[in-house]
């Protein structure tokens, strides 16, 4: 009977406009909720190993540096001129090895008689991402963590390995192998293990940690005045216009383009999500603010006949009960019918993530049902204590 009292002076049109434009809303933002889940792996390079806003910077190898190294390192007041820039967070050098390395295989290995000449050189512990525990330096143990770039990997593989008539390795086979460390310098040899841990794609250069730089530089380093020839920036905006005109106005000034590439795009990927999510906010509170309305229009109507069943004894929860269920079955509605549009929404986009090496995306989806539930549960908390209000105030 309750029900059959309060139900008469409902405004299907006003219910409509509201499930209508909540429904736009929702499906914007849970898409894009949705999307930017499924799309986080390209925020970060696939070697795991450095953030987005690192970029490295150096100076142009030109025909005078031939004759002079000097003339491709960095100044005290050239670090510091860039580290006074507004878009730079933070600014460390690479560590250069003072000292010759050569590696060899075993006998046992897989590629028996390879040897080389190499070079290594480390960067601050924590620019890296360090995903594995054999990241780790130490002295008792003479086995030295090696990253290399992956693209040496793709040269010994494509190159090296088909003209000498040697097997190709795979990056699981290569990290489980050894080989022999020959470093000299200062007067002294020392033999050590080595192996490599782990592959860049951000660096074209042979990285060992930075504790065993710093100990080797001080046992084999010949003495020589620090060099610095390369530097790691942190940036806050990869796209801040002004990195673009102050290294050309530089003009001997190098950026690694990829790196900077790739920053640029996770930030514009970043901020046209942010975008969508906002319009998706602009859509939905109005959506909630004519809900509210309806709300009042319809308490307003009905405002006779609430107190009259106030006064019969009924209490101002039992007379706001037909409300509450009214509101919760609309957002109920919406929000299954929008998550329906965010799971169509997915499917569209799924194919042209595949092409990107992106193939899990039920993680995406799953988080997006948790934030949808999260998302309706808090509209309608919203609702009743508007409607509570409302009934209270009769």
């Amino acid at each position: 009977m309750l029900y059959k009292l309060l139900r008469k002076n409902i405004s299907i049109p006003q219910l409509a406009g509201y499930a209508l434009a909540a429904l736009t809303g929702m499906s914007i933002i849970f898409a894009a909720f949705c999307f930017s889940r499924d799309v986080h792996p390209l925020f970060a390079p696939s070697s795991g190993l450095f953030k987005a806003e690192y970029m490295v910077v150096n100076k142009r190898v030109s025909l005078l540096s031939t004759f002079n190294s000097d003339m491709t390192a960095f100044s005290q007041d050239e670090i510091e001129s860039l580290r006074r820039q507004s878009f730079v967070r933070s600014i460390s050098g690479f560590t250069p090895g003072k000292f010759r390395v050569q590696a060899y295989t075993k006998a046992s290995s897989q590629i028996a008689g390879f040897s080389t000449d190499l070079f290594f050189e480390s960067v601050p512990d924590h620019l890296l991402d360090q995903t594995t525990p054999d990241w780790q330096w130490d002295v008792n143990t003479g086995t030295i963590p090696i990253i290399i770039p992956r693209d040496y990997l793709n040269l010994y593989n494509f190159g090296f390995a088909g003209s000498r008539g040697l097997p190709q390795i795979s990056e699981s086979i290569i990290q489980k192998m050894t080989f022999r460390v020959v470093i000299s310098g200062n007067g002294q040899q020392e033999v050590f293990d080595g192996r490599i841990v782990d592959f860049s794609d951000f660096l074209n250069t042979i990285l060992v940690p930075d504790a065993f730089m710093q100990w080797a530089n001080k046992t084999f380093g010949e003495q020589s005045a620090e060099k610095i020839s390369r530097l790691i920036i942190e940036t806050n905006n990869p796209a801040d216009p002004t990195i673009t005109e102050f290294f050309a106005e530089k003009g001997n000034y190098e950026v690694s383009n990829n790196k900077a590439e790739q920053g640029k795009l996770s930030y514009f990927l970043r901020m046209l999500i942010t975008i969508v999510l906002i319009v998706g906010v602009l859509i939905i509170l109005p959506a909630i603010g004519l809900m509210l309305l309806s709300i009042n229009l319809l308490v307003y109507k009905n405002q006779k006949t609430l107190r009259n069943l106030l006064l019969l004894g009924y209490r101002h929860h039992e007379v706001a009960r037909p409300y509450y269920l009214l509101t919760l079955f609309l957002n109920v509605a919406v929000g299954a019918l929008s998550l329906l549009v965010a799971g169509y929404a997915q499917k569209l986009y799924m194919p042209r993530l595949a092409m990107l090496h992106i193939t899990d995306f039920t993680g995406g989806f799953r988080t997006t049902i948790v934030f949808a539930i999260i998302f309706m549960l808090s509209v309608s908390v919203l609702n009743v204590l508007w409607i509570r209000r409302k009934i209270n105030f009769l």
